[in-house]
Parts: C-alpha cells; structure tokens; sequence
C-alpha cells in the first residue's frame, strides 16, 4: 500500500490498481479486463449497481475506472468525514461482484455500444488500426475493448475465474493521498489486503493463455495505411515503435516528442498552424507501456489540405536529423519538461496517480529530483541518436482516415474489426 499525507487537502482519494491490463489477455479474451470493469459496477451480493450509486452519490463522492494495455484502476476521491463509507464501498464493489446472468447480459450491449462508438470516432478508429500496424502480433496491437464477438463469449463463470486471477492480493496496487492519519490507512489495509477472499484457482483452459508475441520492430519502409468513412476532416497519425518505461531513452524521446510537437512553440505546431493555417489540432505524444511503445504526431484538417501537411511533417523530421538542436531550442523544452513534472505533483489525485504508476512501472518510487536530473543529464549526442533511431522521416507510418465511402457498422459475428482495410 502506497501513501502520500497532504495536511493542507481538502480531500482524500484512494485509488486500487490492477497490475495486468488488456495486454495480458489472450486473443480470446480480448476485452474481458475492461469488462470487468464495467461489471464491478453491475452490484454485489449485498447491494444493487442502484444501491452503489446513490451509496456513492449521497456523500458527494466522485468515482471513476479505466482500463489501459498495461492496468486496470479504480479511484474514489471524497471528504475525510465520508472516507469510512467510500472505502467501504469501494472494497465491496471490487471484491464481492455479483455477477448476475441478466446483468452480464445487458452490459454486453452497453459494451458493444461502446465499440460501435469508438468506430464512429475517427481518432479512436484511426489509432485503433494504427496500433495494430506498429505493433504487429504483439498483443499491444489489439483493442482494449475487445470485439463483439469477444464480450459477448463473457458469461458468469468466466468472469468469476479471471476476477479471482486479477483481483489477487499480488496483482493489487492500493494507492491512498489526502488528508490522512494512521486510522486511514489501517482501515484500507483491513479493507485490500487480502484480495478477493476464498477465491477459487482460476482454469488456465477456460482463461487461455497470455500472448506475448515478438518484440515489435519499427516499420522500415514509408508503408501507408489508408480508411475512409463519412466524416468532414481527415485525420492522421505519423509515427512508428516506441521504448518503453524502463528504456534507457525514454527522457530523450520525451525531449524530441516535446520540441516537435509538445507546445506552442514546438516545431510542428509552428509550421503546420502558424505558418500555413494547415490544421487546428496537431501534436506529438509518445505512448509507452511496460515493454514497448508508440511515438506519433496526430490531428486532422481538410482532405486538400492533406499533402502539403505530409510534406511539412517529413520535413520537419528531416531538419531534425540535419540541422539538429539549437542550445536554446534544447534548454527550453528541458524546461518545460521540468516544470510539467513539477506542477504535476499538483492535487490530491496527482499523488495517488503518481505513486501508483511508480510502482506498477518502476516497482518503486521515483522521485522527482531523480526525473529532473535525468533531463537535465540528456545530451545532444543522446538527442540526435535517438532522432536518428525513431524519427526518420523514411521510417514513419503515416495512416490517415479520410472521407469517403467505407464506414461499416461492427455487428455481434465480426471477430476481429480493427477498422483497417
């Protein structure tokens, strides 16, 4: 259990973490982490998902989960007063589930709205694809909500197998930050620190087996990826394979992400809407996980203006490679590193955030002085290797998803629609 004492809060947040995410799922499978999440909701043996929600709203509580490749989390953040209640909640929303026929059921409709939304949304539909191209066979590569076809195999038993295998006291992360004594934490420990009790073994035939695949490889060659649906704008993603958090480069790629395109003044950001008005929304991220990840530029404009904005991003990564990095150009984006990590210790939920991330990622707590002073160590040789290694203009995935015919509803017998074509 992780702790962080902030006196001066106002509120307290608990956070209890999974250390397994859609990653860890086998093809078959795919999806059932974030299912579970939404059937954790779905009651107990006690309560109604009604009798959960008004428990939670009758003291101003705010309650939120999310599923990502790499966990599953589940947060309540409440007044100190009201603590003993939401713990209370909490810990039997998570470890007592129900998971009734007529509930499962229904939340496979919701599910499968779920889907049917995120391929009505050209961002998710786009990356979705994207992902599956940079990644390959790896299982990173695969929608964290599963299909269809998946979520609809999710019956009662099979729930209760893989709630007793990611609901184990070895596999939770308990994270708690506020304004909290001694009593605070006893109490969450009481609460989470035997998991889910008497929990049957979970069958390895019913469950399958975790995919690991090959490591990724960055993509060789200018390949494009191409999808069309009824939509006004055409969006992109540029990118190719990532590291990953334990990578030894992970700060000089934040550095390169950031100076292309992490603020107003990155070099993308300048050339694509200040300069030429070719687009609103365009950045850079890099999404890393724990063995892998994805660096990018994404946003979208009008389909006409498309090539020329092509143009201006290889461009840009070219004179990245050529030109290199000014020492002004380098010292302001290690500033404005410094200081998102600095302002990120900002807020009760920050903490808690934080602190369980260091854990699952790092397997300890990383300081801030140890991140800043590993900013401050990246050198310009280690930037133009890196440039090199990950942003060669000939090496970038560009895929776009554009308007045009092609937009097809996900039915209940599809088993694998990734939107790419």
């Amino acid at each position: 259990m992780l702790t962080a004492t902030l006196p001066s809060s106002t509120a307290v947040t608990l956070g209890v973490w999974l250390r397994k995410g859609s990653q860890e799922e086998s093809p078959q499978l795919g999806g059932i982490s974030h299912f579970l999440e939404h059937m954790v909701f779905k009651g107990t043996r006690r309560r109604t998902a009604f009798e959960l929600a008004t428990g939670f709203d009758a003291i101003g509580a705010s309650v939120d989960a999310f599923t990502t490749k790499d966990l599953v989390a589940f947060t309540v953040k409440v007044l100190p007063e009201y603590f003993a209640t939401a713990s209370d909640l909490l810990a039997e929303m998570l470890l007592e589930p129900a998971f009734a026929a007529d509930l499962t059921a229904l939340e496979q409709d919701v599910v499968c709205e779920e889907i049917q939304e995120a391929l009505d949304t050209p961002e998710d539909r786009l990356h979705d694809a994207f992902a599956s191209r940079i990644y390959g066979s790896h299982p990173r590569g695969r929608p964290i909500l599963g299909t269809p076809a998946s979520v609809r195999s999710f019956g009662p038993d099979v729930l209760r197998a893989q709630h007793a295998k990611l609901f184990a006291a070895p596999n939770l992360v308990v994270s708690l930050a506020g304004n909290i004594d001694e009593s605070f934490r006893d109490r969450v420990a009481t609460l989470f620190g035997g998991g889910v009790a008497s929990a049957p073994a979970p069958a390895a035939a019913d469950l399958g087996a975790p995919q690991s695949g090959p490591e990724p490889e960055p993509v060789d060659d200018p390949y494009r990826l191409d999808l069309r649906s009824p939509i006004l704008q055409t969006y992109f993603e540029a990118g190719n394979v990532g590291v990953s958090y334990g990578h030894a480069d992970r700060l000089a790629i934040y550095l390169l992400v950031n100076l292309l395109g992490g603020g107003m003044s990155s070099r993308i950001f300048q050339s694509v809407r200040e300069r030429e008005g070719l687009a609103y929304t365009v950045y850079n991220y890099h999404d890393m996980g724990r063995d892998t990840g994805l660096v990018s530029c994404s946003g979208s404009c009008s389909p006409d203006k498309l090539p020329r904005l092509e143009e201006v991003l290889r461009l840009e990564y070219r004179r990245l490679l050529t030109d290199g990095i000014p020492d002004a150009e380098l010292d302001s984006n290690k500033a404005q590193l410094k200081s998102q990590l600095i302002f990120s210790l900002d807020g009760v939920s920050n903490q808690m955030y934080r602190a369980a991330r260091n854990e699952i990622y790092y397997g300890r707590f990383v300081p801030v002085a140890e991140l800043v002073d590993g900013i401050d160590k990246v050198d310009r040789e280690q930037l133009m290797r890196c440039a090199h290694t990950w942003f060669d203009p000939d090496k970038v995935l560009f895929a776009v998803h554009g308007p045009g015919e092609g937009a097809e509803a996900c039915d209940d017998d599809d088993d694998d629609d990734d939107g790419s074509e």
